[in-house]
């Protein structure tokens, strides 16, 4: 039985083999962010609006993560990527903030964050 890699790709994939595929709806600022500053105020706590916020979710996490080894989380409230490069991507459907589904890229054990920084994106309601 060979491995499995998420949403069946042959091989196992980086970061940078995702980004030209993510890069293509999502745009980054030059210091490495998807999206705005959030309600919090932290640099690395980012927010995407969209009019789906569980589609525009998990369409981001499967485009960073596709060809990566996906894992539920221990606690059963999402899922963990690893990437060929070490990066790890979380995503959780249901978080601390009521109605927003967030990813959480982890570049800190990664060979090749692509200048990609540390970052957990929350996903609102466009216009709330």
């Amino acid at each position: 039985m060979g491995t499995y890699y998420k949403g069946g790709a042959k091989t196992y994939h980086s970061l940078r083999d995702n980004l030209p595929d993510v890069l293509k709806s999502y745009s980054i600022s030059p210091d490495g962010f998807f999206g705005s500053i959030g309600k919090a105020g932290v640099k690395e706590i980012r927010q995407l609006d969209a009019n789906d916020v569980v589609e525009e979710s998990k369409k981001f996490y499967d485009k960073l993560t596709f060809g990566g080894i996906e894992t539920k989380l221990p606690n059963g409230n999402g899922t963990r990527s690893e990437l060929r490069d070490g990066t790890i991507i979380v995503y959780r459907e249901i978080t601390s903030t009521v109605n927003s589904p967030a990813v959480e890229i982890n570049v800190r054990k990664s060979n090749g964050a692509c200048n990609i920084a540390f970052q957990k994106i929350h996903f609102e309601k466009r216009g709330d």
